[in-house]
């Protein structure tokens, strides 16, 4: 049950807090150049920052009580990082270089006002114990899968977008790491290709989401795990033969959206070129590329989305959604970052 009544100044404060520094944060993301942001400590306080905001903004929304230890322990962390990173990395150098010394030490000083009192409201006003009070809801879900629940019915409840969600972000990073760690692949000589050393956003922008990727695991989701099911069904149980079979149409679907997504952006061949491999069409797609990405499809139709999915209907209601919100959080700074364009702005030429 959330509470009905009127915030305190405290409790009005607070959101606004978290809601001006995360704003600010996503502008900066949209207006820095993904080359200029280094993956250090100021990735650190930003997303410590993006996530517990989002989680803290979530739970007092619901009178959560633990908006408390939450919203506190996310604003110390934050001014703590930016003073290690002001002080001792140069932050504090550069905004002053850029906007001039007294804005700099302003900017500071109200981040560290601000960030105070969050932590002393969230820790002793009584307003906050008052209005944050509401027990989390820890009780475990009802196990099993979901899949025993047809796609029809379960599109219709918002835990399934919730869950979708928490797929397409999650699968948008491992995918950028499985994509690393097939080029150290290529290294080692284990197969086949070439790689760009210097492409300093697979190498070096670790966390920038691969959004094919995260569409992939939604396709799987609408798409390839029911087909998968309903092969099972259809043949009797037998793992093998459903297994088999559903290798096959994976093959066909990752093969048709790379061949697709190939001949939309890369007909002049600058992101990839396949034509000196064996085994390829049109040097867009090529059997050894199609059968890894089959592999990994398969691997996730039958391995590791019933795992994920398991683990999600047995969690706490409370617990899944605060990790929706974090990931939330934490992907609207990296989108900003990665694929907003500040030049393209018409009213910043």
């Amino acid at each position: 049950m959330v509470h009905k009544t009127s915030h305190s100044i405290g409790f009005r404060f607070c959101q606004s807090y978290f809601i001006i520094l995360m704003a600010t944060a996503l502008a900066f993301g949209a207006a820095c150049p993904p080359a200029r942001f280094e993956y250090d400590i100021s990735l650190l306080r930003v997303l410590i920052l993006m996530v517990g905001g989002t989680v803290t903004l979530w739970l007092m929304s619901r009178g959560g009580k633990n908006a408390r230890p939450v919203g506190a322990i996310t604003a110390f962390a934050f001014i703590a990082l930016t003073t290690v990173d002001m002080f001792f990395y140069g932050a504090q150098q550069e905004i002053a270089d850029r906007f001039g010394s007294v804005l700099a030490v302003a900017l500071y000083v109200l981040e560290c006002v601000g960030s105070a009192y969050v932590v002393l409201y969230m820790a002793f006003a009584p307003s906050a114990k008052s209005q944050l009070a509401e027990d989390p809801n820890l009780t475990p879900g009802p196990g099993g899968h979901s899949w025993d629940i047809p796609l029809k019915k379960r599109i219709k409840h918002r835990y399934f977008w919730r869950d979708l969600l928490i797929y397409f972000i999650s699968f948008s990073i491992l995918g950028h790491w499985l994509e690393m760690l097939f080029c150290e692949l290529i290294i080692a000589g284990v197969f086949m290709g070439d790689y760009d050393p210097t492409n300093a956003m697979l190498w070096d922008q670790w966390l920038f989401p691969f959004t094919a990727e995260g569409a992939a695991a939604v396709a799987i989701v609408f798409l390839l795990h029911p087909a998968a099911r309903k092969i099972l069904e259809k043949t009797g149980n037998k793992l093998w033969l459903a297994v088999l079979l559903s290798f096959l149409l994976n093959f066909l679907v990752c093969t048709s959206i790379d061949f697709a997504t190939g001949m939309a952006v890369n007909q002049d061949y600058s992101l990839w070129d396949y034509r000196e491999i064996p085994f390829n069409f049109m040097g867009q797609v090529c059997l050894q590329n199609s059968l890894v990405y089959t592999i990994a499809a398969t691997l996730i139709v039958w391995v590791f989305y019933p795992l994920l999915d398991r683990w999600i209907r047995r969690s706490p209601e409370g617990i899944v959604n605060a990790v929706a919100f974090g990931l939330l959080g934490m992907y609207l700074f990296l989108a900003m970052l990665h694929f907003i364009d500040y030049t393209a702005w018409p009213f910043l030429k």
